[in-house]
């Protein structure tokens, strides 16, 4: 029995028999898929008294696949150019370029404000003239030394980083003396019932056991707004109770457009700073 390789791929094999003599129980060849990427144990009865276990593994991957990949790596248009001369501007490989083709960018390494780094990239307008160039210019002689040149891998396009919420200031009024069961919801509600801007509302909560404080912040838009809805609402029942309302002390607080304040809320950084309006 001999082994033979399978033509492109080195280290998969195929199995051709010797005289019976050797191997009586082996009738025909056995051959291993190329392009299969398991391994593959396959077993052979030699006489009743011995057996033989031979192992195959696809350790290589076909040729055409490899090439496939290498050449997604690279860009048809973008060259590199080495051994570029530490004197030489963007313009004067631009030049020295559009001689062959459109140039649409040129990148320079640069070392120093006036001394390159002997590196640049090139982006030609289309793949055929990017391979002009790059027979033309490979090994040229440019200012005493031979330029270097191959494809480049496309250049990374920097991810632009997330845009910050805008920032608007709302206006803010202290609502007091609320029933128990009124949550935001009802604030927003009633605020809203008289057609002003109602930016947000909460009630706020004392832990441990959980129940309402009583009081609560309303925000708008514009100062115009706020102002209303204090004339509006000073005394107004609701729920069963006479609601008062004043300014927060932290009338103007800057929010994102998506309603989230920039600051502290006035009252989980400071619980007792309206407590006297709730008494």
């Amino acid at each position: 029995m001999a082994l033979l390789p399978l033509p492109h791929q080195s280290s998969l094999f195929s199995l051709q028999n010797k005289p019976k003599t050797h191997f009586p129980n082996i009738s025909s060849a056995c051959f291993l898929h190329p392009f299969s990427p398991l391994s593959t144990t396959l077993r052979f009865k030699a006489t009743p008294f011995t057996s033989f276990v031979l192992h195959f593994s696809a350790t290589t991957q076909h040729p055409a696949l490899q090439v496939k990949e290498e050449e997604e790596e690279f860009s048809k248009t973008r060259l590199i150019a080495q051994n570029v001369p530490w004197s030489c501007t963007v313009e004067d490989i631009r030049s020295l370029f559009e001689k062959h083709g459109t140039v649409v960018d040129v990148e320079l390494s640069m070392h120093n404000k006036t001394r390159n780094r002997g590196l640049a990239f090139v982006s030609m307008a289309s793949p055929e003239e990017a391979l002009v160039a790059l027979n033309n210019l490979e090994s040229y002689e440019f200012e005493g030394r031979t330029l270097r040149l191959n494809y480049a891998k496309p250049k990374q396009k920097k991810a632009l980083p997330p845009e910050k919420p805008k920032q608007v200031p709302a206006f803010n009024l202290f609502v007091a003396n609320l029933s128990y069961e009124v949550r935001a919801k009802h604030l927003k509600e009633l605020f809203s019932s008289e057609g002003a801007n109602v930016v947000s509302a909460e009630v706020i909560f004392h832990d441990n056991p959980r129940k309402s404080s009583g009081y609560g912040f309303v925000s708008f838009k514009s100062k115009k707004e706020a102002d209303a809805a204090l004339s509006a609402f000073q005394g107004k029942m609701f729920m069963g109770r006479p609601i008062r309302v004043q300014r927060s002390r932290q009338f103007v607080k800057v929010q994102s457009d998506d309603g989230s304040q920039s600051d502290d809320k006035s009252a989980e950084s400071n619980p007792n700073s309206e407590q006297e309006a709730v008494d």
